[in-house]
């Protein structure tokens, strides 16, 4: 019986027999790029806003004053567009194409030309189209996170704990 000798080369590194210290020295390269894309996955994985209904609902009470406020300007419908795209970023499965539909509507309103039947027709449209994403947001929010969007009231729903909602106290000039 022959045993198969490990070479060690001059870098004082092992080379598994058969192998060139060039394939050798390959085969750890590519062992490393495959590592380094592995972590950057692992790491860029980390860094996305878990999909919780805890976050879902910390995130909707801190932004509750403003979306349940209407828009009075562009800026204010901006702000709008923002909550809820950062709402639909922490959605949970069962409720984010709801949020995305609201978020749509939001900016295809904020880009309508009043003066082009066929734009205004487009928004009227979507605005039809949200009506049943909205009641399901609605209810969603209502039963998992104890906040009524109607109205911006936190309702107390048996089971759910209520999150703390800091009222605006800014009175409108």
């Amino acid at each position: 019986m022959m045993l198969l000798k490990r070479c060690v080369h001059e870098s004082g590194t092992a080379a598994r027999p058969g192998r060139s210290g060039v394939a050798a020295r390959l085969a750890r390269g590519s062992s490393r790029v495959l590592l380094a894309a592995l972590a950057a996955v692992g790491l860029s994985s980390c860094a996305e806003t878990p999909r919780t209904a805890t976050n879902f609902c910390r995130v909707l009470a801190d932004r509750l004053a403003e979306i349940t406020e209407p828009p009075t300007d562009n800026a204010a419908v901006d702000r709008l567009i923002e909550h809820y795209s950062r709402l639909a970023e922490v959605a949970p499965l069962e409720v984010e194409d709801d949020i995305v539909a609201l978020r749509d509507l939001f900016i295809a309103a904020s880009q309508v030309d009043v003066n082009d039947p066929e734009s205004v027709q487009t928004v009227a449209d979507l605005a039809y189209g949200a009506d049943q994403a909205a009641e399901d947001a609605g209810i969603y929010a209502g039963t998992t996170c104890g906040i009524d969007l109607s109205n911006g009231f936190v309702v107390q729903v048996p089971g759910v704990p209520t999150l703390p909602v800091t009222p605006d106290t800014t009175l409108a000039p």
